[in-house]
Parts: structure tokens; sequence; C-alpha cells
């Protein structure tokens, strides 16, 4: 018997949190269960978390809050990644899929703490990667379905009893700001991504390919193909909350994906402290002051080499002047004053304008010099014509 992985995973009562096995047939036929850290350890070592999972996993450890700020943030996972399927019997389940093990805890914990459910746990492999691997948690029984998407605010009901999925932040989280910011909080675990800040600032909320939103469900239920303006009209009505916060931040299509992104360093550390990223914030603050310490220094050193070259090229010629008179015309043979300035530049070629003046017996300003050296610019090009 060729040996075969079953794609189902189930989770042990008896352990708190989530821990995932799979089973696997050997080829002799028996059955083993294989713990998911131990099939994890034979990843390569040293491989590096991306900023955005450290940011991910630092936000699935927050305390879980009240029961409203958990359906919120629920209500944000599963409204800007689920997918959320409907039988021609009108049977719903529904599916949430992400590659952060962190995320896919968070979620399950979430489902079972509001409703006293387990649900199950599959674990993909990826086409990107051998070895990239993806969790999808998903609630397959139809009434539980039911029952979440109603609470989250998902599923909604006209005066006619007629079902429809919203297609935007339910009005119900946007009351109270705790309830905003974990609904806020979901939708970047479930959509979210941000860049390292040491290379780049930004910020992004993808939305979903193909979403099942405002479809008006009747006895019979017909599936038709969702178009980008729900998806379009969803991130719309996130950018409205983040705009009441201050944040900026922009909506554009890329591919087959509406995507809302934010640019500005001040916007993503804004956006973070809304969701309560405060590891993540406080990391992001010493990278932008040590960058905006670096562009400083830069600038400045850029400033005084190119002020250094221009004084360097500029004595040049003032020496290249001075000599063609002294040649032709004679140093002595000059007034005082130009005389004074004219030794001087010789004898310090790479001393500013400044310096020169403050040599001279008594001090002379800037401009003073900058008008004697002009002067002997004149006589030079007086000496030349002739």
């Amino acid at each position: 018997m060729s040996s075969h992985r079953d794609e189902r995973c189930r989770v042990p009562m008896s352990c708190p949190g989530i821990v995932v096995y799979n089973e696997n047939t050997t080829a002799e036929g028996h059955k083993r269960t294989v713990p998911l850290c131990v099939r994890n350890s034979h990843r390569k070592k040293g491989a590096a978390m991306t900023f955005s999972a450290i940011l991910k996993k630092d936000l699935s450890k927050l305390p879980f809050g009240s029961k409203a700020c958990q359906r919120a943030e629920l209500s944000g996972m599963i409204g800007s990644v689920a997918t959320i399927s409907v039988s021609e019997n009108g049977a719903m389940a529904i599916s949430i899929k992400t590659e952060n093990p962190a995320v896919a805890a968070r979620c399950y914990q979430l489902m079972k703490t509001l409703y006293q459910i387990k649900p199950k746990i599959k674990i993909e492999k990826t086409r990107k990667f051998k070895e990239h691997r993806a969790y999808r948690v998903v609630v397959e029984e139809p009434w539980t379905a039911k029952i979440i998407l109603e609470d989250c605010q998902i599923l909604s009901y006209n005066a006619n009893g007629q079902a429809f999925f919203a297609n935007q932040v339910p009005e119900k989280f946007k009351k109270q700001q705790n309830q905003t910011k974990a609904y806020i909080r979901g939708a970047f675990l479930g959509s979210g991504s941000v860049s390292n800040p040491e290379k780049t600032y930004h910020l992004e909320l993808v939305g979903k390919k193909t979403p099942l939103a405002n479809k008006k469900i009747e006895k019979k239920i017909e599936r038709s193909s969702a178009t980008g303006t729900e998806q379009c009209a969803y991130l719309q009505s996130i950018k409205t909350i983040l705009d009441s916060y201050e944040i900026k931040s922009n909506l554009i299509h890329r591919k087959a994906h509406w995507v809302l992104y934010l640019k500005e360093g001040a916007s993503v550390v804004d956006f973070l402290s809304v969701i309560g990223a405060h590891r993540g914030l406080l990391e992001m603050e010493n990278i932008r002051i040590v960058k905006e310490v670096r562009n400083d220094v830069n600038r400045q050193v850029n400033c005084e080499t190119a002020n250094l070259n221009k004084t360097i090229a500029a004595s040049y010629d003032q020496v290249a002047d001075i000599m063609l008179i002294k040649e032709q015309f004679g140093l002595k043979n000059l007034p005082r004053n130009l005389y004074e300035i004219a030794e001087l530049r010789l004898n310090y070629p790479d001393a500013s304008i400044k310096e020169l003046g403050e040599r001279l017996d008594p001090p002379v300003g800037k401009s003073g010099v900058y008008h004697r050296l002009k002067k002997l610019n004149q006589i030079a090009a007086d000496l030349k014509r002739k």
C-alpha cells in the first residue's frame, strides 16, 4: 500500500490552545499521529521571520478583551479574508486561510471562546515554496456558520426577511472605539502586511480576489461571480475609518485585487497604534529615528562636500587670475587692498571667503573679500584680451 497523507486535522480536547495533528498512514497500513511541532522541526533552521510575521505573532498574543471586541476582531478576519461557500440548499460554510500559524491559532481561539466550537484546521502546502505552509480554519456545520456570520454582522436581513452579505465594516462595530480598533486589527491579521521599515515604509490590506459579498439569499440560491466592486467598497469603508483617525491611505487596483495601502512612516506608525501593535510601533519608531539621523548626517555631509567643491573650484580660478596678473602686470602694481587679498589667496588657496576676510588687518566681511576678488578677475580678463 502506498503511503498517503490524510488532509483532515483534529484538535485534542485535553490540550489548551491549538495543537494540530496530522494523521499519516505508513507503508504497513498502520496509522500514526505526528504533532505539528515535530513536523515543523524538519524545516531549515535559521530562517528569519519577516517583520510582518513577527508583528502578527505579537498581535495574536494580545488579550482578547470583551466579548464585543472579540466579535469585532473575528468579524474583521472573516470580512477581510474568509471564503463563504453557499450550497444550493442554502447551507453555509466558512473558511479562513492564513500563512501565519499564530493568526490561525487566534482565529480558532476566538471561535472557541465565543461559540464553544472547535473548528477544523487544515494544513496545506502552498505553490510558492516547497516548505511553505498555509493554515485553513474551517467551520463546515451550516447552522454554526450561519450563527457566526449573523453574530459578526456579516449576514443580515432586510425588512422583508431577505438575507444579504455585508460588503463594508458593520455599523455595530463603529460605535465604540475599542470595537472599531479590534475590527481593524482583525482585518490586518487576515489580509494585511507591512514591509521591513529598515527598507521602506509600506503597509497594505489586500482585498479578496473573489469575495462573496452583498449577494441576496432567497429560497433558491443562485451563485454568481463576484465583481471587484464589493472588495473596493469594503476597503473604502476601512479607509473611511482610517480617515477619521487622520491616517493617510490610498486605494488602488492591482492585478485581480483592490489594495488599501499606507506609504508614509507616520501613517504606518499611527495604524500600528490603532491596532495595538505597540511593540512593533516602538521598534519602527527606533528605526525611523536612526534613519532620520543618518539621513540628516548624510545631507549635511553632502552639503558640506558640495560647498567645499565649490570653494576649491572658485579658489583655483582665483589663483589662476592672480598668477596671470603677477606675470604680466606685477602684484606690487596693484592697489594695496587688492595686493593684500591676492597675497592671501596665493598663500591660502584652500581658505574660504570668510577665512580670507578674517586674516586681513583689519578684518573684512565676506562681501568685501568677494568684491576685491571680483576686481582681480576683471583685471585678469582685461590682460587676456590684450
